[in-house]
């Protein structure tokens, strides 16, 4: 286990050198440990009113261990560094490893967070009108380790750590108003549990055909130092299916729901990558059901298309989703492959509700 762990954290200090000096060589990483290594380096530039102007590096690579087959899935790590004019900083570094012929996998994400979220209240009833912000730092820590029990099926363990502090609520705004849990102040998330997956996916960046379930049971665990107690459990859907050439149907089912307890920040809610259109955090509560269908496909050389669409809700608890209202979505997009080989995609996006569009650029499919 050790091994694995020096090989991702080397792998990222890479990323971040590849990310600002623009390098694309594999010095410092163990020749003997990986093979198959391949480095992707984008500069990012961005604007929206929130932020201002904002500006960085992502750099993703893949590769896989030395003793892996060379038609197993590639391991990843990426590496996301952005700061805004605003004085918010955003690092990330996701990363999914794959070894033993496929029969373990590692998945997880290491980030520093000094941002801003929305809030409009809770509940899918909210307001538009109540739109407020708050401040918010934060470390985060994801880990999670499963292993193969049956043919395309693993079961593990994980663990969720986010650290909350530096807290600002503006005065007089609705969340100031608010009851919720949490506002005085954050506090720290660490949650443990289970988790099992269902894979049959072809490519883990592109899928064309094949199932991806994921079901997940976790609990704040106060023996860990969460500020919080409460239970949540969640079920990922998604399907794809090639239905002409290059021309694919994705789909995606979301169902969770978080108990009593749960603290504003750490709510479900649609405004994510499956309901692309929503301003985020849009609509919040403990259960969230959600579908998505988008239909991806050729244009033109590395160019590609996708439409989409999307329904969802939330509510207070689990019963209650069933009889809530739902809120729609729709849009379309631009992909561009950046990485023939392992079929990684920059995403653009625009959504659009019937309060407004928002637009998305980044890279992977948003499922």
């Amino acid at each position: 286990m050790r091994s694995y762990t020096l090989g991702i954290l080397t792998l990222i200090f890479v990323l971040f050198g590849t990310a600002i000096f623009g390098q694309t060589n594999t010095q410092g990483v163990k020749q003997d440990s990986i093979k198959n290594f391949n480095l992707t380096a984008l500069p990012v530039v961005f604007y929206l009113p929130e932020t201002g102007l904002g500006f960085g590096g992502l750099g993703i690579a893949t590769f896989r261990f030395k003793d892996e087959l060379e038609t197993s899935r590639p391991s990843s790590a990426q590496l996301g560094v952005s700061y805004t004019t605003k004085n918010q900083l955003l690092v990330f570094a996701p990363y999914e490893l794959y070894w033993d012929d496929e029969k373990w996998r590692i998945v997880g994400e290491l980030g520093f967070y000094k941002y801003f979220y929305n809030f409009y209240g809770v509940g899918i009833n909210s307001d538009e009108a109540d739109f407020d912000t708050y401040d918010v730092t934060f470390p985060r820590f994801r880990f999670s380790i499963l292993k193969e029990v049956l043919p395309n099926i693993s079961l593990g363990v994980g663990y969720e750590l986010d650290i909350f502090s530096n807290l600002g609520i503006t005065e007089g705004g609705i969340l100031e108003a608010s009851d919720v849990i949490g506002k005085e102040g954050g506090g720290t998330v660490s949650n443990i549990g289970v988790q099992a997956f269902y894979d049959s996916r072809d490519n883990i960046f592109y899928p064309t055909k094949g199932f991806f379930i994921q079901g997940s049971v976790f609990s704040a665990a106060r023996f860990l130092g969460s500020s919080f107690s409460y239970f949540k459990f969640s079920l990922d859907n998604r399907f794809y299916k090639t239905v002409k050439g290059k021309h694919i149907l994705a789909a995606n089912l979301f169902i969770a729901n978080n108990g009593e307890g749960t603290p504003f920040f750490n709510l479900n809610y649609l405004g994510s990558n499956r309901t692309r259109g929503f301003n985020d955090r849009r609509y919040q509560d403990n259960a969230e059901l959600s579908t998505v269908l988008e239909y991806r496909f050729p244009i033109s050389g590395r160019f590609g298309g996708a439409v989409f669409g999307s329904t969802g809700t939330v509510a207070s608890n689990f019963s209650d989703l069933f009889a809530s209202r739902y809120r729609n979505a729709a849009g379309l997009g631009l992909r561009y492959i950046i990485n023939k080989k392992d079929g990684i995609r920059i995403r653009v996006d625009y959504g659009y509700t019937a309060e407004g569009g928002n637009l998305y650029f980044t890279i992977r499919e948003a499922f």
